[in-house]
Order: structure tokens, then C-alpha cells, then sequence
């Protein structure tokens, strides 16, 4: 990384919410100097929970080139799966954030 960089995203499966994360508490991340893409109020989980889990944080340097559009992929919506087949893909779904590419303004 470089030293200089104000363009950082964090992704992936953080196990952020539920039992393992308390979204009210005083962590590093929570606030200032970071956006939270996938926020507290979207299930990434294919099971029957309400949870969290996968996030994508930006530190404020790269909210400029974020277009404001991120979600979850619910594949078995859209690929009419079952729960059985769900399930044997992920018992997360994929989680996603655009950004411009053309609009980077620092060095």
C-alpha cells in the first residue's frame, strides 16, 4: 500500500453483526473517516437470519468515487433456486459496490 493512498476499500465476509459484532459499539472504523457501502441494514445471509456479515468500508478518500450503488446478489432469486441449492453455492450472498473509474483525483 502506498503510503500516500486516501482511495482504500475494505471487503469481504467481517462477520460484522449478530453475535460476533456489536454494531453500537465504539470500534476504529465505525466512524469518522470511513464509509460503510454495505450498511447495518442489508442480510448478506442466505439463511433465515438477519445479519450483516459481508461489508464493504471506504475510508473517505474514495467516497468521491463511489457512484452510491451497492446491494447483495440474491443468485437464488434470480436463478430460481431452491434452498437446498442456495445453500450449496454459499451460505453468504455476494455483496458488491460501483465506483467510477474515471473521476480519481488525487495522485
Amino acid at each position: 500500500m502506498r503510503p500516500t493512498e486516501d482511495d482504500i476499500i475494505i471487503m469481504g465476509d467481517l462477520n460484522a453483526d449478530c453475535r460476533y459484532f456489536d454494531e453500537d459499539s465504539n470500534c476504529t472504523i465505525c466512524g469518522g473517516g470511513y464509509y460503510w457501502c454495505i450498511n447495518n441494514s442489508v442480510d448478506t445471509t442466505t439463511k433465515n437470519k438477519d445479519c450483516t456479515y459481508d461489508r464493504i468500508i471506504i475510508t473517505t478518500g474514495a467516497v468521491n468515487d463511489y457512484t452510491g450503488d451497492s446491494g447483495v446478489f440474491r443468485y437464488n432469486m434470480i436463478y430460481n433456486l431452491t434452498e437446498e441449492e442456495t445453500k450449496a453455492v454459499s451460505d453468504h450472498y455476494p455483496i458488491y459496490a460501483e465506483f467510477w473509474t474515471n473521476k480519481d483525483n488525487d495522485s
